[in-house]
């Protein structure tokens, strides 16, 4: 007994498409197997490239709203600045927390958004985005870079 038959007290009977065959407007619409898969490769093909198109737009969109809210600052050779450095304490409220460290200077600028930042002359320099720095105002170490006349 298939899984697809019916059992009605000690009668067992098939799918009534079994019995009476299939109707007559899908007769014609058999498809060999090498139609069938040039079928769903197109259809696959098709999906793939819609995604794509949606996925395009989207993150064109997330861009276009990014740079709106972003606000650029001009770190120049030099400046004292303060990176993010997110940390988490446990039993201790984030409120409270210290999320910027420093001051670095910034050494050099890797065009367009990554900067170069050092914390003194013996540290070693670290690669980072403009998005993590902030400007230092206060009191800042000497620099250690020669003098530009």
């Amino acid at each position: 007994m298939t899984p697809n038959m019916l059992f009605l007290g000690h009668e067992v009977r098939a799918p009534i498409d079994l019995v009476m065959g299939l109707p007559p407007d899908k007769c014609g619409n058999q498809m060999t197997v090498d139609e069938y898969l040039v079928k769903l490769h197109d259809n696959a093909f098709k999906a793939h490239q819609i995604a794509r198109h949606h996925l395009r737009a989207s993150a064109e969109r997330r861009k276009r709203n990014y740079d709106i809210r972003v606000k650029s600052e001009d770190f120049k050779v030099g400046d004292w600045v303060w990176y993010l450095y997110p940390r988490k304490y446990q039993a201790k409220s984030a409120k409270w927390q210290r999320m910027y460290v420093g001051p670095y200077m910034v050494i050099r600028q890797i065009e367009p958004v990554n900067f170069v930042l050092q914390k003194s002359a013996k540290s070693k320099p670290f690669v980072t985005h403009a998005d993590k720095l902030k400007k230092c105002y206060g009191e800042t170490p000497v620099s250690w870079l020669p003098r530009a006349n």
